[in-house]
């Protein structure tokens, strides 16, 4: 029988003689509803294949030659909006923004306020109606559709059940009756225990009841997640396909940017399994933190990878283009890829380097999939190249009121204004 008993979870979390009965009685009957034996086992054997997966990513570059990827500048792509048909849009809105946040509370912002936090929705400065970055993206899209009348589908993936941007996402979309959109989806992502170490479970204590150390699926968590079958039936890309679409184009839900861009992204993804967005660089010192875009060369095969710092070696810093002016492209975080790629290739297992598990215990690798590891399945994948200024981030609170001079100059804040009014219910 596939059910906790009251020894068995004892032997694999930590401090769980720390527990009243009665507390221990609430944590059985949540592992048995949520994370039975054999989920717990298959979390296991995919930390150690993760794990695995780690060690043969940073010898990726033995016996391999790196070589420029295929690129093309965004200034040689004739796209309009119309180029759009056939796309879906993918916004991650998952991360709940802890970095965020904690920069929020050093500038004096008060507890209290950030209840309800979450990256994503957080206003902008100085924004109209307090909108965040998801809202924007979402007028955005909505105004592309109006003016092309191409109702482009949208996915938004939230964090897991009972997260906080599962639980404020949804009022947004209430708020403003889906900006309009007449295809949307909202998807939880999957989450996993983050282990020990040694594979035992941590607890917190909320509201006076213990709850397992859990984790987001990573940053690939949200694409996998497109592959999954809901109570409909259909997976987001059967639904995806059912409207049209052979292209996702995956944007990340804290982002601004250029409203040329996803058209740009269409255009030039054309006739590609798999395009990244980058930035070429002018310089490339090695304690640069951005993943590299490479085409990777092993015997008779390519690929293009991206090579993080912990990968890369002289080489990496050393390549340029051929009329020697650029090193390699820094990633974005923005992708577009044919669902047929997506819908036949699983991202493997991805461990990051050891993150806090609670304070006082051990680091620990947190484990999911990588976005990232989308490029290497691709069969043709193409680089479009972009200026820096042409999208931005938040990650700190500083960046609030970057993404508003940004948004102001793309235009976003009156198109927001005009979405707003149009489909404001209350």
């Amino acid at each position: 029988m596939d059910q906790w008993t009251i020894e068995s979870l004892g032997n694999i979390t930590i401090h769980f003689d720390q527990l009243t009965d009665f507390q221990k009685q609430y944590l059985l009957q949540y592992m048995n509803s949520r994370f039975p034996p054999s989920r717990y086992t298959d979390n296991c054997r995919r930390r150690q294949q993760a794990i695995e997966n780690m060690m043969k990513a940073r010898a990726v570059l033995d016996g391999a030659r790196q070589e420029f990827p295929p690129f093309v500048n965004w200034d040689r792509i004739e796209a309009s909006q119309y180029d759009l048909q056939g796309c879906a849009v993918v916004f991650t809105a998952g991360g709940e923004g802890e970095r965020l946040r904690l920069s929020l509370l050093s500038q004096g912002v008060p507890a209290d306020s950030l209840n309800d936090f979450t990256k994503a929705t957080y206003p902008l400065k100085d924004f109209f109606e307090d909108f965040g970055a998801l809202h924007a993206n979402l007028a955005a899209v909505s105004h592309l559709s109006s003016e092309t009348g191409l109702d482009i589908p949208v996915i938004i993936t939230t964090g897991p059940e009972g997260s906080i941007t599962s639980r404020i996402i949804p009022r947004v979309l209430e708020r403003y009756d889906n900006f309009g959109l007449k295809k949307l989806l909202v998807i939880e992502q999957d989450e996993r225990l983050h282990l020990s170490a040694d594979l035992k479970m941590a607890y917190q204590i909320v509201d006076g009841n213990p709850l397992p150390v859990m984790q987001p699926d990573e940053t690939g968590g949200p694409l996998m997640k497109l592959k999954r079958r809901g109570s409909g039936g259909a997976t987001p890309i059967e639904w995806m396909r059912q409207n049209g679409c052979k292209k996702i184009i995956i944007v990340q839900a804290t982002a601004l940017y250029d409203m040329r861009l996803l058209p740009l992204m269409a255009a030039a993804s054309t006739g590609h399994d798999c395009l990244a967005v980058g930035i070429l660089r002018s310089s490339f010192p090695k304690e640069d933190l951005f993943g590299a875009q490479t085409l990777i060369v092993k015997g008779e095969r390519q690929y293009l990878a991206i090579l993080e710092q912990d990968v890369r070696n002289e080489r990496t810093h050393e390549l340029k283009d051929r009329d020697g002016r650029y090193f390699l492209p820094l990633n974005t975080g923005f992708y577009a890829v044919d669902t047929e790629l997506l819908a036949g290739n699983d991202l493997p297992d991805y461990a990051t380097p050891p993150k806090e598990l609670l304070p006082g215990l051990p680091r620990s690798p947190k484990i999911g999939y990588a976005a990232t590891d989308l490029l290497p399945p691709a069969k043709d994948p193409i680089i479009l190249t972009v200026n820096h200024d042409m999208y931005g981030v938040i990650k700190t609170a500083s960046d609030l009121s970057a993404l508003t001079e940004l948004a102001n100059r793309f235009g976003l804040q009156e198109i927001c204004k005009k979405v707003a009014r149009k489909y404001r219910t209350y």
